[in-house]
């Protein structure tokens, strides 16, 4: 799993008690999120791909990440 998540992600932490506009806007499309970490994919010109919140397994990391692929437009 982490070849895979190297290989396609960079990572960014924010604090969650002053985070960046950016963040905000990415966070309302998880409106329901309420437990810490939050988890955002976004393609690299920002548009939202995938997101979860709370404590996330190998297993529905890997579900997450492979719905961000999914999401993203053909190259």
């Amino acid at each position: 799993m982490a070849a895979r998540v190297q290989a396609a992600c960079v990572g960014l932490a924010s604090d969650c008690d002053d985070p960046e506009d950016e963040v905000l806007a990415l966070a309302e499309h998880l409106p329901d999120a309420m437990t810490l970490p939050f988890v955002l994919f976004v393609d690299s010109e920002g548009r939202f791909l995938a997101g979860a919140d709370g404590a996330q397994t190998p297993r529905t990391l890997l579900a997450l990440l492979d719905r961000a692929f999914a999401a993203r437009e053909p190259s």
